[in-house]
């Protein structure tokens, strides 16, 4: 949906759904009449979609196209970790670390290419940020290993 807004996006994840519940459930579920969620997903004078009613609409219908339309206009990806990951386990802090280490690496590549050639200093950075990368997946490759049951 090139060119689409946010709230066209959100629009579109209420009235299809990735788990298939109608709207007027998603609007119940929210905390919100019919009407009004659709004035406000319709952008009609005087209606506003907040935050926090995207978030839930979000989580209501399981929809995740409107984190992944902000993470790619601010030059990002959106990663979810799967929801029987551990937050506080080391193997999932290890693999958020990994994709951090990753973004930046491309980032610096990126920057890197923009005008046609690469400095020995642009060099010197990819070589340290691929490294980095490079490290912290390592990193997570050993927590798996330590964590295999027999």
């Amino acid at each position: 949906m090139k060119d689409s807004t946010l709230v066209e996006i959100c629009r579109g994840m209420t009235k299809n759904a990735p788990n298939g519940l109608k709207a007027e459930i998603l609007a119940g579920i929210v905390g919100k009449e019919y009407p009004a969620l659709m004035s406000e997903l319709s952008q009609q004078p005087g209606h506003k979609l907040g935050a926090e009613v995207m978030l839930r609409l979000m989580k209501a219908s399981d929809g995740r196209a409107p984190i992944h339309f902000m993470a790619q206009e601010l030059g990002g990806v959106f990663v979810e970790l799967s929801p029987c990951a551990i937050p506080a386990h080391g193997l999932t802090r290890g693999l958020v670390e990994c994709v951090k280490e990753f973004g930046e690496f491309m980032t610096q590549v990126a920057r890197a290419l923009e005008d046609g050639s690469v400095t020995q200093d642009e060099l010197h950075r990819i070589g340290r940020d691929g490294q980095e990368a490079l490290t912290a997946i390592l990193k997570v490759m050993e927590l798996a290993r330590m964590a295999q049951r027999d």
